[in-house]
Formats: structure tokens, sequence, C-alpha cells
């Protein structure tokens, strides 16, 4: 079970009938008794009793023994209270705790009920991605055992198959497969998921995909020429060679180029361990430094949904920025002037701050290449600031330069991000987010960090990423989004994040 790859009449099925032998138990999510909800009419009655003897369904899961279900068990999954204030992840969180249940209760071939909830247009969507997200076996764990937790799901929506119900599966099992490709690369060990077996895995991953491409740069001198400011973070760690810097580039090309309306081109934060470098982290803040590889992980799950899903008016690349902030003599430090792809000397202020040195110049050369592509729109992911986790929790913040800005594109993605389930805040970037990153000393155009900061942190590293990546001046739309409070920090999985939400706005679903 090593690709836990799910798919539809394999391990997946669309069931028509409650009663079925197919099964060994029913997951219903059970709303608010305002909302209406409407339950399958053989069970309704059942479940109205229930909660009748019982209020404290409408709290916790619970298991009943119920001879109108397959299997002769149900579980009642509750939202909770929705008020306006909620979205429609409290759909997800239900469906997993109810799928999470199921397995609990020794369930192997549970079948879930996917209501169409008024109030929530992807409901269903969510509600299948929330169960299958409960299934998930980290990838160290798949490498080691036989660990499948299941051996068939069931979907029930109606009581007759539709082609809109099967569409909204085929889309879920698709996400989900991307988000499973994001999760092993985010979650993994620092070794097993090193620079050069990221590459491995990612190229293993798109080996049988024709839309695809995979562009593995690692020779060192190229990087050392090309891409300056993340050959110094990686400088310490390029003596191990599993642990040396590499850039992956990743293109999805439409098989019908006539129809793409519009290019993305994303770049992301490969920290596969960050110690802090010289400025070492202390008291025990390196652990969970593994995650420090959410971002590019991200951008590599939106290509799998890509090479699935195929929409046809997309051209996408995306970068993966690969490297180990180590400790070491030949560590990067601070006071060292670097020059950039961009031709700015940098002053390194905070070794610590290396992810906006990981993709500066993977950025510039985007913004290069943006100037030829069709309607272009640039993105970064990284899990970049403690500040965004200070802010926003466990929300991603989005910010927009000059030219995305202009089209509302944040607000855009965070409407988006409501209807799948995965929250933003949009976060402005101002003109002194810009100019704090000037330099500071003669001969600097740039600071790596303005050390005397107290505030804005993660919107000034937006406008490091501006600068130093030939943004300021350039008519190309830009978004960066900081998840370092939303990629999920361990004990959690990773949650994957943006990539539902990218999916959603850009239209890859079927």
């Amino acid at each position: 079970m090593l690709s836990q790859e799910f798919k539809l009449y394999e391990n997946i099925f669309i069931e028509t009938n409650l009663q079925s032998s197919d099964y060994d138990g029913v997951i219903v999510i059970l709303y608010p008794q305002e909302m209406n909800v409407r339950l399958p009419r053989h069970i309704c009655s059942y479940i109205d009793k229930i909660s009748c003897l019982d209020k404290h369904v409408y709290k916790v899961p619970t298991v009943w023994d119920c001879d109108y279900v397959s299997g002769g068990r149900l579980i009642l999954s509750p939202t909770g209270a929705i008020t306006p204030y909620h979205d429609v992840k409290v759909i997800k969180e239900a469906a997993k705790k109810g799928m999470t249940r199921a397995l609990d209760a020794g369930m192997k071939k549970p079948l879930l009920v996917v209501e169409n909830v008024v109030d929530f247009p992807d409901a269903q969507l969510v509600c299948i991605l929330g169960a299958l997200e409960a299934l998930y076996v980290p990838l160290q764990i798949r490498e080691r055992q036989e660990s499948r937790n299941y051996i068939r799901i069931g979907l029930h929506a109606e009581e007759n198959e539709t082609e809109l119900f099967e569409r909204i599966v085929r889309n879920a099992i698709a996400l989900e497969r991307s988000r499973i490709f994001t999760r092993d690369i985010a979650g993994s060990d620092p070794e097993r998921m090193s620079p050069a077996k990221i590459v491995e895995h990612v190229k293993n991953s798109f080996a049988e995909d024709s839309n695809i491409t995979v562009n593995v740069i690692d020779d060192d001198s190229v990087i050392e020429t090309d891409y300056p400011l993340l050959a110094a973070v990686s400088r310490a760690a390029s003596r191990v060679d599993r642990h040396k810097a590499r850039v992956l580039e990743i293109e999805y090309k439409s098989s019908d180029p006539t129809r793409v309306t519009e290019t993305l081109i994303l770049v992301g934060k490969g920290v596969t361990y960050d110690t802090g470098g010289a400025d070492i982290k202390i008291s025990g803040k390196m652990a969970g430094m593994s995650r420090d590889k959410g971002g590019a992980a991200a951008v590599a799950g939106f290509l799998k949904a890509c090479s699935i899903l195929k929409p046809p008016h997309l051209k996408v690349v995306g970068v993966l920025c690969l490297c180990r902030n180590s400790v070491g003599a030949d560590s990067y430090v601070s006071d060292e002037l670097l020059i950039s792809r961009s031709g700015k000397f940098v002053r390194v202020t905070n070794t610590d701050a290396e992810g906006r040195f990981a993709m500066a110049d993977s950025l510039f050369k985007m913004s290069e290449l943006a100037l030829k592509e069709l309607n272009p729109h640039i993105y970064t992911i990284a899990t970049l600031t403690g500040h965004v986790r200070a802010c926003y929790g466990s929300y991603t913040a989005a910010m927009d330069n000059h030219s995305a800005r202009a089209t509302n594109h944040s607000s855009k993605l965070q409407f988006s991000g409501s209807r799948v389930g995965e929250g933003f805040e949009v976060s402005t970037v101002r003109s002194e987010d810009l100019s704090v990153n000037d330099g500071k000393c003669k001969g600097d155009d740039l600071v790596q960090i303005d050390s005397d900061a107290k505030c804005r942190n993660h919107q000034l590293a937006a406008g490091f990423l501006i600068k130093v990546g030939g943004l300021e001046d350039k008519n190309i739309k830009y978004t960066h989004l900081d998840i370092a409070g939303s990629c999920g920090s361990p004990p959690d999985e990773p949650s994957a994040v943006p990539l539902l939400s990218l999916c959603h706005l850009h239209k890859v679903l079927l």
C-alpha cells in the first residue's frame, strides 16, 4: 500500500443502497436540527429517536446498533453548532472524526453518507475529503509495513447514481491523491526527504505523466553561479551529497495549447531541515523544522493535481527550492555581502531568515520568464515567518503585489478557501514593507531582514521577495502565501494547504 492511491470502482465505490452487504457500518454526519438537512429516509426516524434519547449525539461521535444499515452499525458524527461565523470546515472535521471513529470501532469497509447541504455549495466534496484525510498513513510507516486501514470505502448521496455526484467523487479522489503526495514530502523526516530524496521521489511520481516534464538543477557550479543566495544557505550542507541544494522545476502543459488562458508559476520553499544556521535555534525550537519544506511540497502537490485532472486552460511551472540550513565551519554568517541573481547586493543579517534566500534567485528567474508568458501569475509558498502564526494562528496569510491587488486576487483566494475549508487572511503589503528592506550600510542594496523591525515581519518578508525578485516595477501579478501557521506542526499531520484553494480558484477541478 506504498502509494495509498484511491481509485473509483476499485477501492472507492458510489453506493445507492444503505443496506448493501458490502459494508460493515455506516457513517452519518449529524447537522443541527434547525438546518433541516435531509437524512436518508429509512433511517431518519431511527436517528430522530436516538436524538430524543440522548442529546449528547450532537456533541461527540457515537456508535449505535442499527438493523437498518449495512453492517448493523451506525456512526453519528455531529458538526456541532453552525453559526454565521462558521464555514464548511465544520463538515470536514465532522467527516474526519466520523471516519476516525469508524476505524477505532474496527470497521474496514465503512459507508459514508454524503449529504447535499444548501448552505455550503461544496459540502459534498469537502465531506469526502475530510473522511479520506482520516485514512492517511505517513509514507515512512507505509514503507515499513502493510498499513492499509481499510478494504473499501462507500459513498452514498442518493438512491440513484448521478453524473454530478460521480464528478464530485472523482475530484475528491484526485485532490486526495495530490494531498497525499504533498503530505509525504512535507511530513517525512529530514533524511527520508533530503533534497536528493525529494528529487528522486518527485521524478518517480511523475515518470508516467506525459503532460509533465521535470528538470533537475544540481550541478554545484550552476547553483553557485545562478542561485547564489540559495548556495549561501546550503554552504554548510554542501559537503554531504544528499543534503546539497537542488532546484527542481516541474512543468505542466495543456494537451491543447490553444486553450491556455493563464500561466501559473509557483515557487516553493523546500528547506528540508532548518537548524537556524549560525543563528542557531535554541530552547527546543529546532524540533519540527523538517516541516520547513511544506511550501515546496504544496507546489509539487498542485502539479500532481494538474497531472491527474488535466485542466486545459492552464500552463503551470512549479519550482522547488531545495536545501538544508545546516550549521558548521562553512555556514554562511551575518555580515556577509552576497550578490543575488537579480544583481542586488544583499547583506546577511540573520541566517535563520533563510527561506527568503532559498527562493529569491528562482523567483527572479521566474519573473523574467513570466514576461514571455500568457497572463502570468507568480506565487511564492513558504513556511516563512513565526510572525504570521502569531498574527493569524492556523490560517494562511495571502499578500498581493500591486498588480495582483488590482485584481483583488487574495480576496478571491480567501473566498475559494472558505468554499473548501482552508482559511486565509488577506494581508496588505505597504510601501514601508518594501523600504524597510533597503540596505543600511554603504554598498548594500538590501538587508536579509531588518534586525530592528518589531512588527509587520511577514509583510516585510513579502516586501523583500518583491524587491529581490525584480517584481517591484514589473507589471506581473504576484502573490506571497505564508503558510507557517497553517501547514500543520507535529504531532499533527501536514495539512497540504493551500492545494485545495488553488485548485478551486484556478478551476483545476472537473
